[in-house]
């Protein structure tokens, strides 16, 4: 009888284990873009379309790693077409550019601001 409660609980403690360590999945907002030059997180030419999974590969710091952005956040004309809209800072309230202020300012990682559908992920410059 005690050989059958400990499997038991070995096989829960297995079970609840695979579950614990399982990889968080990407909850992608939008079109996902790498910031290729820390030190120029405001110009659109410096950001690609993202190779990294920012859950793993952005570590919590103080430099842009990936923004997740909606498509109204990407030029569709122009000599930035298809690039994030990161440079337009006129001073109205919700602008990327004023995201990823706070979010360089901010402790937390990943940065959301769900009410905009963006995600700021930071990594060591």
């Amino acid at each position: 009888m005690k050989t059958k409660y400990l499997t038991m609980t070995i096989l829960c403690v297995a079970i609840i284990a695979a579950f614990a360590f399982k990889a968080k999945p990407i909850n992608v907002v939008g079109t996902l873009f790498e910031l290729n030059d820390p030190s120029d997180p405001y110009n659109p030419a410096a950001y690609s379309i993202a190779t990294k999974d920012p859950i793993t590969e952005c570590l919590n710091s103080t430099a842009v790693c990936v923004i997740d952005v909606p498509l109204s956040d990407i030029y569709t004309t122009g000599p930035n077409a298809g690039k994030p809209k990161v440079d337009i800072a006129t001073g109205a309230a919700g602008e990327l550019s004023d995201d990823i202020t706070t979010a360089l300012g901010n402790a937390s990682d990943p940065t959301v601001f769900a009410s905009r559908q963006r995600v700021i992920y930071e990594i060591l410059p």
